[in-house]
């Protein structure tokens, strides 16, 4: 029990600051069980001679007793005269407080009335200085169950004194985690008799959000410096809570909204951030100019689409095209609503300003917004706000709530989101504008499909780059070249945007020019290198354009011998699948990547197994934020494991559903199935340097050509092979090699020593020679010559019609 409530000069020491308080424990026999110095000081009894006697019989005679605890309640003491033992009587107030339970021991408050205390302080005034406190005091037993608390802690409880006296916190509250940890700090303040600070969030009557009180614990000594009660005191610290709060919301909108660059993910992130922290309710509706739409009637009702909802709504935001097609470009009408100039939106939008109301209110009360409110809901506001940047209205936000009405601050704050908010979306639609052009762009560079040739079945598999990462420069490309042959490529520009793919298009150009001249793969990369170096100092005149920089991979694949010969510009080695599922990067030399110039590159020459898988692709198709380029690879050879049946398509679709469920960077994908010509389909043969040799081919050729059904052909082939082979035999080296290939087109191939390249000219009237080549231009379709490791190739071609 509590023994003495020493005088106490600081803040939060008792009932009445400054003055002399006893406290008087009555058991529930009305007799003294409890008895402090502050009493003998007063009354002149010490404990002993006090404790058990009936308490009344310190009452004056003829003066009423305080009230028993409980009976009443007492806000405040009662003044009546106490018996002194030296027989006069003492004035003063009385405050009879239950300690426990009904029926339990009480607690008399003793204080004697005098007009000022003994450092000549107003009682009186110090009294209602504590009791009429707009902080809520409360003094606490050891046992921590209230004993006393002023008129505002009873706002604060909802409650009486009879319903929370004799209590503990988590009695008078609801039991939740934040009472306990107050009822902790209230046992820590008691045993270590040190001060205790906490924070707990709570509703006052009448108001949906939380107000933070902040609670100071102190332990109440008596003269012995012993812990007999603590008192708390709670102050409401609402205001700046609530503008920590904002700012706080604020910061979060300036960190987290807008970083995607898409114009619907925007709105998004404003409505999900808002509620429930700012509104019950948060919905974004933009202009059709937003989201990239030509509507008709521009002088007709403002219309505008609803594109970001979150809290609850009604069932027409269900059907509000809230996900609906992308942009509206694919929205039917009833995904636009008209603006009524009266309603909440229509007001900030014609007005230009954000707009407050309380609920209800008729300017809330639109169709079809996803906000219909039941009738006669009362209680809790609406806001909104435009979202305007650079002086263009793009769209409207609006906030509801409930229960708790929007103030000014709410009012403030509405409008730095929306300006945050709109300043994001214009910078987002202006970025999904260039990257629609650049995607375009790179769209018409791209191949369409695979050309027409025999020499692989081949497969494109491209995944644009997301908003974030922007269009990149990949680029894919097969290439049909001379003798049956093939190329196959792989390209990735640095960098992103229209300046990209526009400089990826000049590079895959670039390529087929030396693709068509025949050039090996390791001398092409090297002209490559050159142009890309050319086009960099082209720029230096404008230095905020970047520097060119690419990787690049070329493969020429023969299906005659079925040999593949690979260079490469610092890309990734292409993997071979072989047909029990096992796959390998090939081992190329590496080269450096194009623009440093002055390095040379190097090809490899692989032999392709029957059956097996070139797959060429782009770092994007292997590498992402969360995976390197190692992973990658060996996340890609998993999914090409059962890639041998598959058709070179199906392998495409497989491989980036399974690496890349999400858009990241661009991803290029090439997949080849080479093929070989059949030997049925070849004709080869050793030619003498013997100008009498050309009748004897002339005639192998005309059999040849029989035994293949191409009669018809028989007199334009001899006379291009005559052409060939007497030229070669004329000026070239032995040995000589005529070769026939019949595949999509008849080919007529005469391989010599010599490094000399043929050149057609024009011969005059009276020329005996000079008209070979131009006779063989003239009767193919197309002609050329390359050169190999031990001389050159002319080559000539005669397109065949398809077979039926």
């Amino acid at each position: 029990m509590l023994t003495g409530i020493a005088e106490s000069g600081g803040t939060h020491g008792g009932p009445a600051l400054g003055c002399l308080i006893a406290v008087v424990s009555v058991d529930g026999r009305g007799r003294v069980n409890g008895w402090s110095d502050e009493a003998e000081a007063i009354l002149g009894y010490h404990r002993d001679e006090a404790t058990g006697r009936p308490v009344n019989e310190f009452v004056a005679d003829g003066q009423p007793g305080p009230p028993p605890a409980g009976r009443t309640r007492q806000d405040r003491p009662n003044r009546t005269v106490l018996r002194h033992k030296a027989g006069h009587g003492v004035e003063a107030n009385v405050l009879v407080q239950r300690a426990v339970a009904e029926g339990g021991p009480t607690v008399w408050f003793l204080s004697p009335v005098s007009a000022t205390d003994a450092a000549g302080r107003d009682v009186g005034l110090l009294e209602g200085a504590w009791t009429q406190s707009s902080a809520a005091i409360c003094l606490w037993s050891t046992e921590l169950r209230l004993l006393w608390a002023n008129a505002f802690s009873y706002v604060v409880f909802k409650a009486g004194t009879d319903e929370v006296h004799g209590r503990l916190p988590t009695e008078i509250f609801a039991p939740d985690s934040q009472h306990h940890a107050l009822e902790e700090a209230m046992r820590q303040a008691r045993d270590t008799g040190t001060a205790r600070s906490v924070l707990t969030y709570e509703k006052v009557p009448g108001e949906n959000r939380p107000h933070e009180w902040a609670i100071h614990i102190d332990p109440v000594r008596d003269r012995h410096g012993g812990v007999i009660a603590l008192c708390t005191m709670a102050r409401n610290n609402s205001t700046e809570f609530w503008a920590r709060q904002r700012l706080s919301l604020l910061d979060e909108a300036r960190r987290t909204i807008g970083h995607s660059l898409d114009v619907e993910r925007t709105a998004r992130e404003l409505t999900d951030l808002s509620v429930p922290d700012l509104a019950d309710v948060a919905l974004v509706h933009l202009l059709p100019e937003t989201l990239g739409n030509d509507r008709t009637g521009v002088h007709g009702p403002v219309e505008t689409r609803l594109v970001a909802a979150s809290g609850e709504r009604g069932p027409a935001a269900q059907g509000a095209g809230v996900n609906g097609a992308r942009h509206g470009r694919a929205a039917g009408r009833t995904d636009w609503r008209a603006v009524e100039r009266d309603s909440l939106p229509g007001r900030a939008l014609w007005e230009r300003r954000a707009v407050r109301v309380d609920l209800p209110h008729p300017a809330v009360a639109w169709p079809g917004w996803g906000t219909d409110l039941p009738a006669g809901r009362s209680g809790g506001g609406a806001i909104s706000a435009p979202l305007t940047a650079r002086g263009i209205t793009l769209g409207v936000v609006t906030f509801l709530r409930h229960e708790l009405p929007f103030d000014a601050e709410d009012l403030l704050l509405v409008e730095e989101l929306a300006e945050t908010t709109a300043v994001c979306i214009d910078h987002a639609r202006h970025f999904e504008r260039e990257h629609s052009t650049a995607l375009a762009l790179q769209q018409s560079l791209l191949p369409r499909e695979p050309p027409a040739q025999s020499a692989v079945d081949a497969a494109y598999g491209y995944r644009p780059a997301d908003l974030a990462a922007g269009v990149g420069g990949d680029w894919f490309d097969v290439i049909p070249l001379s003798g049956a042959r093939v190329a196959l490529v792989v390209g990735d520009v640095v960098g992103h945007g229209v300046e990209a793919a526009a400089t990826m298009g000049r590079l895959r150009s670039v390529v087929r020019t030396l693709a068509d001249i025949d050039l090996p793969p390791e001398e092409l990369l090297t002209s490559l290198d050159d142009i890309v170096n050319r086009m960099d100092r082209e720029r230096e005149a404008d230095a905020s354009d970047p520097e060119v920089g690419a990787s690049v991979l070329y493969a020429v694949y023969d299906p005659v011998s079925r040999r593949c010969c690979v260079a490469r510009a610092a890309h990734v080695a292409p993997l071979l699948v072989l047909p029990d599922g096992t796959s390998e990067l090939l081992d190329v030399p590496g080269g450096p990547p194009l623009g440093l110039g002055g390095l040379p590159f190097e090809s490899a020459e692989v032999e392709l197994p029957e059956d097996c898988l070139l797959v060429l692709f782009t770092d994007g198709v292997v590498e992402s934020r969360d995976r390197d380029l190692g992973a990658g690879i060996a996340r890609l050879q998993e999914c090409l494991v059962d890639a041998g049946g598959s058709s070179p398509a199906a392998v495409c679709d497989d491989v980036l559903a399974a690496m890349l469920p999400r858009r990241g960077d661009d991803a290029a994908l090439l997949v080849a199935r080479p093929r070989t010509l059949d030997a049925a389909d070849l004709a080869q043969w050793d030619v003498p340097p013997d100008a009498s040799a050309v009748s004897t081919v002339r005639g192998m050729v005309t059999e040849r050509l029989a035994a293949w059904g191409l009669d018809d052909r028989s007199f334009t082939t001899e006379l291009i092979v005559s052409e060939l082979v007497t030229n070669a035999v004329r000026y070239g080296k032995a040995p000589i090699r005529l070769r026939l290939i019949r595949d999509q087109a008849l080919i007529c191939e005469v391989t010599d020593a010599s490094d000399a390249a043929p050149h057609m000219r024009r011969a005059r009237s009276f020329d005996e020679g000079g008209r070979g080549l131009f006779l063989v231009a003239q009767l193919s379709t197309s002609w050329g010559s390359r050169h190999v490791t031990d001389g050159k190739i002319i080559w000539a071609e005669q397109q065949l019609a398809p077979a039926e």
